[in-house]
C-alpha cells in the first residue's frame, strides 16, 4: 500500500518532485565540491611547499656582491639542517623575444638549469631532465604574459643568441605566487653554459639562489650573517606564503561562494519539504480517518524523501567532481593541490546531505501530529484567525488589482517571501562584491597604495641595470630630463620621474632585517601618500611602512640604522606610508639623500605625469605617440593597466565573477520556478475563483509575475545598500594583509552594479515566473470546490 501511495504521489506531483530533486542535486554538488576544496585549499600551500621541498629561508644575491664562501659558512652553522644553491642569470626584457616580439612584462625572468627544488609540470609530475633547445616557464607568469606551449622564445645575452621552444609550464613554489613579480625560465645545462661562455656574463647578470633548511631561522640568520648581508633578496617560509596571498583571495571568494550556495540550497529545501507536507492535508486527514498512526504516516514521507535524496545525492556526487575541478582550475594556477582522498570525502558529503534532508523531513513531518481528519474537509484550515492577516487595506489602496494582490501576498506571508528575498539577496551580494573589487582594481584608484607617486603612464626603457653603478643617479637624472625635453618638443608637457629599489640591512636596537628601500628620482616628498606623521623634510629623515616598523619594533620619532657601501647611516622616522608592494615592508629615503647606486637591485618604469591634465582618451592617444617617438623603448602602459599587472588577479576575479553570474541565474531560475509552482499548487482554489469571476489569464500571469518582481526589487535594494559594507567586510582584511593601512576607496561600475546586474536578476526572475505561471491555464473555474 505504501509503495502504491508513493508511486502515485511521485507521478501526481511530478513538477514539484523534480524541482526538489534538482535542489538535492545542487546541494550535494555544492557541499561535496565545497568541503573538498575547503580541505584542499586550507592545506594546499603547506602541502605544495612540502612537495616542492621549499626552504625555511631563501636568499638571492648578485654574484658581484658575494664575497664569501657559501659552502664554508653553511658547514660552520650548527642551526643549518641543509641547504641548496641554484645559479641563475638575471635577464631583462630586451634580452627576450616571444614569437619574434619583445616580451611585455615589468621584470625579465631568471634563466637557470640548476634544480635544487622540485618543479612540477602541467601533469603534476616533477621535472627531471631538460633537453637542449627546450625551455620551461613559470605557469602563473606565462599565463599573464601570454606564453603558450609550443611558442618560440629567443634569448639574446652579451652578443649570444639561441632559440627555444616552450615545452611546458611549471608550478614554482618560490616564484609562482602573484604577490611576487620575479619568475624564471629553465633550460638545459648545455644551453646555460653557452650563455655563460660570453665575457663578463657571470658578474653582469649572474645571481646565486640559496635555499636553507633550519628549525631555528633566527639563530640560523645570525650564524650566516656574513652571507645574509651579501644578499639583495631574502624571505622566510612565512613571507613566501604571503606571496600567494592574492591567489588565496580568489580561493577564499570561491569558498564563500560555495558556502552561500549551500545555505541557499538547504534553506530552499527546508522550505520545500515543509511546504509540500503542509499542503497534503487531505491525504494526511484521510489516512488518519482510516486509522493509520502518526508514525507510519511520517515514515511514508521519510521513505519518499529518502528515495529522492539518494537519487539526487548520487547525481550530485557525480557532478561534484567536474564542478570542483572547474573551481580549482580557476583559482589554483600557481599551486599543486594535495592528494587527499577526493572520492571518500565526496561520498561522506553525499551521505551527510542525505542525513540532513532526512532530518529536515522528520522535523517537517512533526505537523502530522497536529492534523486531524477534519482538515481534509476544511482544506487544511481551522477557520480561526485572531490577528490581521495583512498590513494593506483594499478599500484604501489605489493600486491596480494585480499590483495590490501581489503586494498583499508579500505582506501577508513575510516568512515565505522572505526566504525568496534572502536567496536573491545572497546571490546578488556575491556578484556585487566581486564587481566592486574588479572595478576598483581596473579603475587605477589603488595606484597610490603601492607606495609610489601617482602618474598618468609608465614607460619601460629596459635599461634599469645601467643605473645600478656608482654615479648611476646622474645618468638617470639626465635620462629623465631628456625624456621631458623630447615630450615637450612633441607638444606633451610632462614631468618624468622614477623609483629605484635597494635591499639594505636595517636595524633598530637589537632587531635587524634586510628590507626594500625606495628612492624617487625627480620626485618631491609631498608626492607620496602618508598615513601618519609628516613627510621627511631633511636628508636624514625617512618614511617607513607600518609593517616594516612592526618588524623592527620602531615607531615615529625613533632613529634606525641602515647599512650602505659608505658605512652605517642613521635616519629619523618621521612618517608612516602604505604600500602593497613587497608585502608592505618598505622604507623611503628622502629624494635628495645620497646613496651609492651600485647597491641598487631594480627600478620601476619611468613614470610620466602630464602637466595639462588630459582626460583618459587623450592619454591613450599620447601613449600611441610615445610609442612612435621612442620605438626602442619597451612597454608603455596606463596607470590602470599597470595596476592590473601588479595585482595579478584581476583576470581571475573577472572569471570568477562571470562564473558566479551564471550560477546566480541558475539559482534564481530554480528558486523562482520552485516557489511559483508551490504557490500555484497552494492557491488552486483562489485561481479558480478568480477565473469564475471573469479574471483573464493575462492578469493572473501578471499578478504572479509581480510578486517575484517586487521581491526581486526588494532584494536588489538591500543588495545595493549593503554592497559597499559587505565589500569592506570581505576585502579590507585581505588588502590590509598585503600592506594597505587605510580603508580602500572602492570604485563602483555604475552601469554594471545599477543596471546590468539588477536587469539580470529581474529578467531571470520575471521570465521564470512567467513561464511557470502559464501552468495556471490548466486550472478551471470549476476547480473552486476542489481541494485536489
Amino acid at each position: 500500500m505504501y509503495l502504491n501511495i508513493l508511486k502515485k504521489d511521485l507521478k501526481r506531483k511530478k513538477a514539484m518532485n523534480i524541482i526538489v530533486l534538482l535542489f538535492i542535486i545542487l546541494s550535494t554538488m555544492f557541499v561535496a565540491s565545497g568541503v573538498n576544496n575547503i580541505i584542499k585549499f586550507t592545506t594546499a600551500l603547506d602541502d605544495f611547499f612540502e612537495m616542492a621541498k621549499a626552504p625555511d629561508y631563501f636568499m638571492a644575491a648578485m654574484n658581484k656582491n658575494i664575497s664569501v664562501d657559501i659552502d664554508e659558512i653553511m658547514e660552520q652553522a650548527s642551526s643549518v639542517d641543509g641547504y641548496g644553491t641554484e645559479k641563475v642569470l638575471n635577464l631583462q626584457n630586451n634580452n627576450i623575444s616571444i614569437n619574434g616580439e619583445k616580451i611585455v612584462s615589468k621584470f625579465g625572468p631568471m634563466l637557470q638549469s640548476d634544480m635544487s627544488l622540485n618543479y612540477f609540470l602541467s601533469d603534476e609530475s616533477i621535472l627531471k631532465k631538460i633537453e637542449p633547445g627546450k625551455i620551461y616557464v613559470t605557469e602563473s607568469k606565462a599565463n599573464a604574459i601570454g606564453i603558450d606551449v609550443g611558442d618560440k622564445i629567443t634569448i639574446e645575452l652579451n652578443g649570444l643568441s639561441r632559440d627555444f621552444v616552450v615545452a611546458d609550464k611549471l608550478k614554482d613554489a618560490i616564484f609562482g605566487g602573484s604577490g611576487i613579480s620575479m619568475y624564471r625560465y629553465f633550460i638545459s645545462e648545455e644551453d646555460f653554459n653557452y650563455f655563460l661562455s660570453a665575457e663578463n656574463t657571470d658578474t653582469m647578470y649572474g645571481s646565486t639562489l640559496v635555499y636553507v633548511y633550519s628549525s631555528d631561522v633566527d639563530k640560523m640568520k645570525s650564524e650566516i650573517k656574513d652571507l645574509v648581508n651579501c644578499n639583495n633578496l631574502e624571505a622566510d617560509r612565512n613571507l613566501l606564503t604571503q606571496t600567494y596571498l592574492m591567489d588565496m583571495v580568489v580561493v577564499g571568494i570561491l569558498l564563500v561562494m560555495s558556502v552561500i550556495l549551500i545555505i541557499i540550497a538547504f534553506v530552499v529545501l527546508r522550505f520545500t519539504i515543509g511546504f509540500t507536507i503542509s499542503e497534503e492535508f487531505r491525504e494526511i486527514g484521510v489516512m488518519k480517518a482510516i486509522g493509520i498512526r502518526n508514525f507510519k504516516i511520517r515514515r511514508m514521507y521519510i521513505v519518499k524523501y529518502l528515495g529522492l535524496s539518494i537519487v539526487g545525492a548520487a547525481i550530485g556526487l557525480g557532478l561534484s567532481y567536474p564542478f570542483g575541478e572547474m573551481l580549482r582550475d580557476i583559482s589554483s594556477q600557481a599551486i599543486i593541490m594535495g592528494n587527499q582522498n577526493v572520492t571518500l570525502i565526496n561520498i561522506i558529503c553525499a551521505i551527510v546531505v542525505i542525513a540532513v534532508i532526512i532530518l529536515f523531513c522528520y522535523g517537517c513531518t512533526g505537523k502530522v501530529k497536529k492534523m486531524t481528519p477534519i482538515d481534509a474537509i476544511r482544506s487544511g484550515q481551522t477557520g480561526e484567525r485572531f490577528r490581521k492577516k495583512s498590513l494593506m487595506n483594499l478599500g484604501k489602496s489605489k493600486l491596480p488589482m494585480t499590483s495590490y494582490l501581489a503586494a498583499n501576498d508579500i505582506t501577508s506571508s513575510p516568512k515565505r517571501f522572505g526566504i525568496i528575498t534572502l536567496a536573491f539577496f545572497l546571490c546578488l551580494s556575491i556578484v556585487l562584491v566581486l564587481s566592486i573589487t574588479v572595478s576598483t582594481i581596473d579603475s587605477g584608484s589603488l595606484s597610490g597604495s603601492f607606495g609610489w607617486a601617482k602618474c598618468d603612464i609608465y614607460v619601460d626603457r629596459h635599461m634599469s641595470k645601467e643605473y645600478m653603478i656608482e654615479g648611476g643617479r646622474e645618468k638617470l637624472e639626465n635620462h629623465l630630463d631628456e625624456m621631458e625635453r623630447i615630450l615637450a618638443e612633441n607638444g606633451m608637457s610632462a614631468e618624468c620621474y622614477q623609483e629605484i629599489y635597494f635591499t639594505l640591512t636595517v636595524s633598530f636596537k637589537d632587531k635587524e632585517s634586510n628590507m626594500q628601500v625606495l628612492q624617487g628620482v625627480g620626485t618631491t616628498m609631498d608626492m607620496y601618500e602618508y598615513t601618519a606623521g609628516s613627510a621627511p623634510q631633511n636628508t636624514n629623515e625617512i618614511a617607513i611602512t607600518r609593517n616594516a616598523a612592526e618588524l623592527l619594533g620602531a615607531n615615529i620619532g625613533d632613529t634606525i640604522k641602515i647599512k650602505t657601501f659608505d658605512g652605517d647611516k642613521e635616519y629619523i622616522i618621521t612618517a608612516f606610508f602604505q604600500g602593497m608592494n613587497n608585502l608592505g615592508v618598505m622604507l623611503r629615503l628622502h629624494s635628495d639623500e645620497y646613496i651609492n647606486y651600485h647597491q641598487a637591485v631594480g627600478a620601476l618604469e619611468s613614470q610620466v605625469t602630464f602637466t595639462d591634465n588630459p582626460d583618459s582618451k587623450e592619454i591613450e592617444q599620447r601613449m600611441e605617440e610615445i610609442r612612435k617617438i621612442f620605438p626602442e623603448y619597451g612597454e608603455v602602459t596606463s596607470c590602470v593597466e599597470k595596476l592590473a599587472q601588479l595585482m595579478g588577479v584581476a583576470e581571475t576575479l573577472e572569471a570568477v565573477k562571470i562564473l558566479m553570474i551564471i550560477i546566480t541565474v541558475i539559482i534564481l531560475a530554480l528558486v523562482t520556478v520552485l516557489m511559483e509552482r508551490s504557490f500555484i499548487a497552494k492557491e488552486k482554489s483562489e485561481i479558480a475563483l478568480m477565473k469564475a469571476v471573469g479574471t483573464r489569464n493575462g492578469k493572473i500571469y501578471t499578478y504572479h509575475m509581480l510578486r517575484f518582481l517586487f521581491v526581486g526589487i526588494i532584494a536588489i535594494i538591500f543588495g545595493l545598500i549593503f554592497a559597499m559594507p559587505l565589500t569592506h567586510l570581505c576585502m579590507d582584511p585581505i588588502f590590509k594583509m598585503v600592506g594597505l593601512e587605510l580603508a580602500v576607496n572602492y570604485e563602483i561600475n555604475a552601469i554594471e552594479a545599477f543596471v546590468v546586474l539588477p536587469v539580470i536578476v529581474l529578467g531571470t526572475t520575471i521570465v521564470s515566473a512567467f513561464l511557470t505561471s502559464l501552468y495556471t491555464r490548466k486550472i478551471k473555474s470549476s476547480d473552486t470546490a476542489s481541494i485536489e
